[in-house]
């Protein structure tokens, strides 16, 4: 077994697959079946899903059908010591868990009813996206300026309005967008393949852009299916990589940091979430629009410390700048106070002292009395 989670390039996991033994192969094959038929629906998941069981046989360096419960221990220390943000860290443990029941019917017995695989606590990746990564509006329109290209200006401000998933920006259809059909507004029709759920969108600020999309792409003649086409297939969408490295070097560029383009999605989730904490939209509003299967509004709960201490300031500790008069009023009833209070634990002392003064004599009285009698 490895002794730390490995850092594979691309393809190599692949080519490690095609050296499996066959019934290794069907193994994985049936289990890639049975999870499809539970609900795993997107091409990404799937792949990510199989990608994860296959990097587990290769840290094993042995058949699934060979692993004890001592090896399962030592895979998961081995995952909870990588690198690994915590939320992949739990996807990783739950694929994990979700493998072994089906590939072992005596999982129970084997592997002591999996009562090792333990979860930490949810995190959206709170080291990459917290107040300080998350895009404002100022970020955005920085980025805008300095982005001469119709092309991703209009990507950015397409993903960046309606909140969309990377991959639903670039699988962007032109039959999909009504452009400005109402006082600049264009409305976006999506189907999201995460969540089985269509909605409908829509942006204002990227219309112009994407005006200006259109025109130059019907002038070149390279007006094709999708809005976001890749540069050698028209009708072929954007290729993934080459969305993140346009998004990451410009914002390095711009911004002074490297970003990734679900920040657009988060932070435009988080404005929303944030208007309906303060009740000017609805939290209903924001969980339709940005095509939630639930409410996922504590997910984007990332407070700036300012907010928080002002917060604290107005609704907790209610803090205020006092007028000098009124500051010197207080004052003065405070020392007030104070003086009266030190009188007070003066007469208590005196009327203790006086109190011991009379149990004394009263017991020196009735000693008397007993000599007399």
């Amino acid at each position: 077994m490895l002794k730390e989670y490995p850092k594979l390039k691309r393809g190599v996991i692949e080519k490690f697959s095609e050296k499996l033994k066959k019934e290794e192969k069907d193994l994985l094959k049936e289990y890639m079946t049975y999870r499809k038929a539970r609900g795993l629906a997107s091409e990404d998941m799937t792949k990510n899903v199989r990608r994860i069981i296959l990097q587990i046989r290769y840290i094993l360096e042995h058949s699934y059908k060979e692993m004890t419960l001592k090896e399962l221990r030592e895979l998961l220390s081995i995952i909870n010591s990588s690198k690994m943000a915590n939320h992949y860290r739990n996807n990783v443990k739950a694929n994990l868990k979700n493998f072994l029941k089906y590939a072992f019917p005596d999982w129970s017995m084997r592997f002591s009813n999996l009562d090792d695989i333990k979860f930490g606590e949810h995190s959206m990746n709170e080291e990459k996206i917290n107040h300080k990564t998350l895009l404002s509006k100022e970020d955005i329109e920085k980025l805008v300026r300095a982005e001469t290209r119709n092309y991703w200006r209009a990507f950015l401000l397409v993903q960046y309005e309606a909140g969309l998933r990377t991959k639903e920006a670039r699988l962007l259809k032109w039959s999909d967008i009504h452009i400005d059909m109402d006082e600049d507004l264009t409305e976006i029709n999506i189907f999201a393949t995460k969540t089985a759920k269509a909605r409908t969108l829509y942006v204002k600020e990227a219309t112009h852009y994407l005006k200006l999309l259109k025109q130059e792409q019907e002038n070149l003649k390279e007006k094709g299916v999708y809005v976001f086409p890749a540069k050698i297939n028209k009708d072929k969408p954007v290729e993934k990589y080459a969305v993140n490295g346009w998004f990451s070097k410009l914002t390095e560029k711009v911004l002074g940091r490297k970003g990734w383009n679900y920040l657009l999605r988060h932070s435009r989730a988080t404005e929303l979430y944030t208007l309906a904490q303060e009740n000017k939209i609805s939290k209903d509003t924001a969980i339709k629009f940005m095509g939630h299967s639930e409410d996922m509004s504590k997910a984007y709960n990332h407070p700036n410390p300012e907010d928080v201490k002002k917060m604290l300031r107005d609704q907790v500790y209610n803090i205020e700048e006092l007028p000098e008069e009124k500051k010197n009023k207080l004052e003065k009833e405070i020392e007030d106070l104070r003086k009266e209070r030190e009188l007070e634990d003066k007469r208590y002392k005196a009327m203790a002292i006086d109190m011991k003064r009379l149990r004394g004599i009263v017991a020196q009285l009735v000693e008397n009395q007993k000599q007399i009698g």
